[in-house]
């Protein structure tokens, strides 16, 4: 799962403030890639606010339309690129997703717990890196502007390139300068290929620094919607809370899939 850090103003710590296009008004020319990463910067307050973030608790609801559960989530990040997500789902269990800065983990009632490995972990250890809009080309090489698009009505410059084969899409709304979509490919271990799509609505500010509370995930896999009610920043978080657990417990027992 990802839990990225949400990615334009002049005044510090303010989101853009939309700027209304005269009627027959020439289209705005394509911005370079370093405009748009930098719009998305400015969004979130600028390099200063974000370099102040030490790390970043939320609460919230997850929501499984297909199969008509729900639960309450837990998401913990911090710097060091260390990440952890606690999902309690009715009818399935705790399941959670944790990476330690190095080594990513997984556990849940029908897998157990494992080590992340391959695309998943790579898939991990970039959805976990602290501070991501400071740091896009370095977890996306290649990106190239390529084009404009609709994302939920709203004009977005789209950001794409390809890494191990896998291709990426990033949407960057025009007016606020933020992330407001995310596509990846994902390919299994027999080559069939299928795309995961992220919508990021609901910005908010928290301690000046916009953060999307209400996260949508689509795939021909799985659906699911993350709305979140508390966002806190710079909390002590122990980096004991990340690391795999020590797989004490019991063996998994087979669990069924909440039922529809």
């Amino acid at each position: 799962m990802i839990a990225f850090a949400a990615f334009a103003a002049a005044q510090a710590n303010t989101p853009a403030t939309p700027v209304q296009t005269p009627a027959g008004a020439p289209s705005a020319p394509t911005p370079s890639v370093d405009e748009v990463l930098s719009h998305q910067v400015q969004a979130l307050g600028g390099k200063a606010a974000l370099d102040k973030l030490t790390s970043t608790s939320e609460k919230g609801t997850f929501e499984l339309p297909d199969f008509g559960s729900s639960g309450q989530v837990e998401l913990f990040a911090k710097t060091g690129d260390k990440q952890l997500t606690n999902i309690e789902l009715e009818g399935f269990g705790t399941v959670k997703r944790g990476y330690d800065g190095t080594a990513g983990w997984a556990d849940d009632p029908q897998g157990g717990l494992r080590d992340l490995t391959g695309d998943e972990l790579a898939d991990m250890r970039r959805s976990s890196a602290w501070n991501a809009a400071l740091r896009m080309k370095a977890l996306y090489p290649g990106l190239a502007v390529t084009g404009s698009d609709k994302v939920k009505g709203h004009d977005a410059w789209v950001l794409e390139t390809t890494i191990d084969d896998l291709k990426y899409k990033l949407y960057f709304d025009e007016v606020t300068g933020l992330l407001v979509r995310h596509d990846q490919e994902t390919k299994t271990p027999d080559g069939t290929r299928s795309t995961v799509v992220i919508y990021f609505d609901d910005y908010k500010p928290v301690d000046g620094v916009p953060e999307p509370f209400t996260l949508s995930y689509t795939s021909p896999q799985l659906n699911w919607t993350m709305k979140l009610a508390e966002v806190k920043h710079n909390d002590p978080i122990d980096d004991a809370k990340f690391a795999k657990p020590s797989g004490d417990a019991p063996a998994p027992k087979p669990a069924e899939t909440p039922a529809k």
